[in-house]
């Protein structure tokens, strides 16, 4: 039997759902037109899918390219280049309607973000029960920012518990919907003249658009860098977390930069005045740009 081809179309009419801790996604079978169980089966590292219900199996269309018939195993891609997603734009233009007077905007008030600067950078707010991702729903909803590649595409999306009287759980705190990560501002790629200032959060990008920084990136994570989309970029300022991994993070990017003839600079220690990320500095007052 032939392996069939899933497009990204088809993917998104599937609904899916993040299952096996991020693994895999679970929708309903386009090929025998379930929509009452999701036995629909992908896995994300591979782009393998199979339906337990009809039994047909295949690939993800940009993943058809790395199967070979009667190979034991898929060559796991290193990374999945982000593309956008349909229907993801309908879905975060409702989060964006949301988000004033939400519970979602008292906690940007929290974090010292004012409601005009989350709006101009496409936040938006996921009221209980309404993330995408239903099996990582959080009692008081999420905040949602746009994942884009520089292109701009809508790629993804990241929901962050709103924490107002309690802390969410550790495993329930942050949520990207299943697929390829780009990043947050990736427009900043693009556009705009100056530094590309890098951070690793999304409240640490908007804390540094607040201040007055045109191009800001955030790239979830110090482990989501992508050399490839700073081909046009010409100098970068890392603003990451002042842990260990930060520093080590920054420093090991900044040589990777200058032997590109990038021009690298640094928030130094005394920018964040003892805190410990953007964000934190700049609720306190003590940001130093």
């Amino acid at each position: 039997m032939k392996g069939e081809t899933l497009s990204r179309s088809q993917l998104a009419e599937a609904q899916p759902v993040g299952s096996e801790g991020g693994k895999a996604w679970r929708g309903y079978c386009p090929f025998h037109g379930s929509d009452k169980q999701r036995s629909l089966r992908v896995k994300i590292d591979t782009g393998h899918f199979v339906c337990f219900a009809c039994g047909v199996w295949g690939y993800l269309e940009e993943s058809r390219g790395q199967w070979k018939p009667g190979a034991v195993k898929v060559r796991k891609e290193v990374r999945a280049e982000p593309v956008a997603m349909p229907g993801l734009g309908d879905a975060l233009a409702s989060y964006q309607k949301a988000l004033g007077g939400s519970a979602g905007a008292k906690y940007l008030e929290r974090r010292g973000i004012a409601l005009a600067v989350a709006e101009s950078h496409g936040i938006g707010y996921s009221a209980p029960g309404q993330w995408l991702n239903r099996n990582r729903d959080w009692k008081l909803g999420r905040l949602i920012f746009p994942h884009r590649n520089p292109a701009g595409d809508l790629v993804n999306l990241y929901g962050r518990a709103v924490e107002i009287d309690e802390e969410a759980p550790g495993g329930l705190r942050h949520d990207h919907l299943p697929g390829a990560k780009g990043y947050f501002g990736a427009e900043s790629l693009r556009v705009g003249k100056g530094p590309v200032y890098v951070c690793e959060g999304a409240f640490d990008a908007l804390s540094l658009f607040a201040g007055g920084c045109d191009r800001v990136i955030a790239i979830f994570g110090v482990h989501g860098w992508r050399w490839e989309w700073m081909k046009s970029v010409q100098e970068l300022v890392f603003a990451l977390d002042t842990d260990q991994a930060g520093q080590a993070a920054w420093r090991q990017l900044g040589r990777e930069g200058c032997y590109r003839g990038k021009r690298v600079g640094f928030l130094p220690a005394e920018a964040y005045g003892g805190a410990k990320d953007v964000n934190e500095a700049w609720r306190q007052g003590k940001l130093e740009l």
